[in-house]
Formats: structure tokens, sequence, C-alpha cells
């Protein structure tokens, strides 16, 4: 089964009236809504894109400016959402075997989020795949085009929803770690959210959770990492003011995401990779010096140094504070010359990460 079958469509062609806005050409950054969702089907390896348009279709088709995007329009646009999809699916290829249904309210869906739907439909053959977030089922399906004729046929009262829920036993739900797929903009408001949610370039906690759940990390090591990002915050909240180039989402989302596969050799490489895999470069780069570090005193302190320091003074689910948890490790290493040299190199750079510490702030570390 390749791509080369797989559509999707994108529902642009609504009034956008409690927004009060043109939801199609809402920027994010330097692209509108529907460009970005345009690229991100594309970076999905998505060749067939149908957007169906109604009310502004000239405005659109002229942002798109791309003859290999299929833009359909529905002139009976203002009955409604699902009258636009009808319009859609009616326009397809008759080669389409089953297409993403993609509302453009939803603008900041993850190619990986995409990519669990498409690997899910390729393993299991069901109708529909549904993303779920946290037991919250979201956008956009993936639907089989067996189902064409059912939704062309609807009267359309409940809309595509009531029509999906009649095949409800061909349906498969598929959990992500993306929050995006719930989050959609009918109000200014959302659309404000969205911009906040955007400018993280990091997971949120919600997300870090999912992650973590569906990699299967124990819960002891959840519950270690939950009180790592919790006094690495704090490190950061007593340094913020000083003027230092540090994410406080990157770290965050580090300290949460550093144990991810800890009971692999070589963890903090293989979880930076890991990350890395799932688009966060400069949350992976924090990961993989949790376990080692190089500090360099002449350098402004650096996220990675605060990871690497929030980490050595927290036990398994709370803080210890740093001689007590390397009095423990140095005693359990009694007589393992090369182990004992590994240890004291990790104790000298959290020395010198907390002397940055107190040179920035001026006070001392409360947890040595």
């Amino acid at each position: 089964m390749s791509k080369k079958t797989i559509a999707v469509l994108i529902i642009a062609a609504g009034y956008s009236s409690r927004m009060h806005d043109f939801k199609p050409l809402l920027p994010f950054g330097d692209r509108t809504a529907i460009e970005r969702l345009v690229q991100t089907y594309q970076s999905h390896g998505i060749e067939h894109i149908y957007v169906v348009t109604g009310y502004r279709q000239e405005d659109i088709i002229a942002t798109l400016k791309s003859d290999s995007i299929h833009v359909v329009h529905n002139e009976d646009y203002d009955k409604g959402m699902f009258s636009s999809i009808q319009k859609g699916i009616s326009a397809m290829d008759k080669n389409i075997e089953a297409f993403y249904m993609q509302p453009v309210d939803l603008p900041l869906i993850k190619v990986q989020s995409l990519e669990r739907l498409y690997e899910a439909y390729k393993r299991e053959q069901k109708g529909v795949i549904y993303p779920v977030f946290f037991g919250r089922k979201g956008h956009p399906p993936l639907i089989n085009m067996k189902y064409k004729e059912q939704i062309c046929l609807s009267d359309g009262e409940g809309g595509l929803k009531r029509v999906l829920e009649s095949f409800s036993a061909d349906a498969l739900y598929v959990d992500v770690y993306d929050k995006a797929v719930l989050m959609d903009m009918d109000t200014k408001e959302d659309y404000y959210n969205l911009l906040a949610y955007e400018a993280m370039h990091a997971p949120t906690k919600e997300e870090c959770l999912a992650i973590m759940m569906q990699n299967k990390v124990p819960h002891r090591v959840i519950k270690h990492c939950e009180a790592v990002e919790k006094i690495a915050y704090e490190f950061y909240t007593w340094v913020a003011s000083f003027g230092l180039n540090i994410d406080i989402y990157a770290l965050s989302a580090a300290a949460l995401l550093h144990d991810i596969v800890r009971e692999e050799k070589d963890h903090a490489t293989v979880g930076a990779h890991k990350i890395r895999e799932m688009g966060y470069a400069s949350i992976g780069a924090i990961i993989e010096t949790h376990m080692d570090i190089v500090v360099d005193e002449t350098k402004p302190l650096n996220a990675n140094e605060l990871l690497y320091l929030a980490d050595k003074v927290v036990g398994e689910e709370s803080v210890c504070g740093l001689e007590k948890r390397f009095e423990k490790t140095l005693k359990k290493c009694e007589g393992n010359e090369e182990a004992l040299k590994y240890i004291h190199k990790r104790l000298t750079s959290a020395r010198c990460i907390i002397r940055k510490i107190e040179t920035i702030t001026c006070k001392a570390f409360p947890y040595g």
C-alpha cells in the first residue's frame, strides 16, 4: 500500500463567522493556515491534495499559487461543512483509496501524527482511523473510500460524525502525542492559543506524558522525570532575570523526557536520538548531556547544565541533595576504580554548575 493512493481533503469553504476573520488566511509565522496544512501533508508524502473552497475562493487560490493542488468550489458552501465534504469526495480521482478529512481550523497537526494514522491504516486495514489524545478523539480521521457512497448520499443531518458512527465496528482509535489534533480555532481566543502553542517549539507537559506513556516508560521513572522537571524549573526561576538565553519550554520538556529509555544502554544518547526523530532537535540536544557534560565556567549557564544538575540532586522521586546522591553511588562502586573515576568526574561537573549559579545569584546553593 502506497501513499500515492492516499489524499487529503482540506475544508476551507465557510464564512468563519465566529472568528470574525477568515480562518484559511490567518497567519502562522510566515505562512497562512491553509499553506501550513498543505505543507504538512506534502511533508507527509501526500500528493493528492484537495481543497474545498466557497467563501473568498479567489483569495485562497491566489494564496496557494500551485497547479498541483486540486481546488474544488462548493457553490452551496452556505449549507455547511458537510456539503463541502460531499463535494470534495465526489471530485476525487477514482484511484484514491482513502483520505484524511482535514478542517482548515485545525492547522497545527503534526506530520508524526499523520504517520501514526497511516501506519495503523496499513497494518490494521480498518475503514476509519481516528487520532486520540488522552482519550479524546480528534482530527483528522483517515477514511477509506469504500464509504464514499454512504457519505455522498447522506441527507447531512448530524454531519459526517453521524455517518461515520454507523461504521463504528470498522473504526480504529490511535493514540498520538499531539495536542493539536484537538485544537481548533472557532474564536479569536482559540487562534491566540494556537499561536502561543506554536511559539513553544516544544511538547507541552501533557504531550510529554503522552510520549512517555506511548513509549511504556515505567511509572516510577515518570515520577522521577516529573521531580527533575520541577527542580529544573526552580533553578530556571533563580537565574531567569539575569539575561541568560535559556528556553524554559525546551528545558521543561527535556527534563520530563530525559529518561524516556532509561533501561537501555547509553540511554542519554538513545533517548536524545528518539526525541530528535520526533522533530525536537533542540530538546534532544539537552537530553544528550544529562548523564555526562563538559562544563566551561567561562561561558554563560545553559539549559544543558540546569538539566544535568537537576538530575544529580534528585533521587527517584524527590530532592536528596548532590552530596547525598553521590555518596550512595560512590559507596556502591567501592573497589571499582574505573567506575569511581567517572563518578568523580560527574560530581566535579555538578559542582562547577553550582558555582556558576552561585556566582550569578550571589546566593548559596541549597541542595549541595
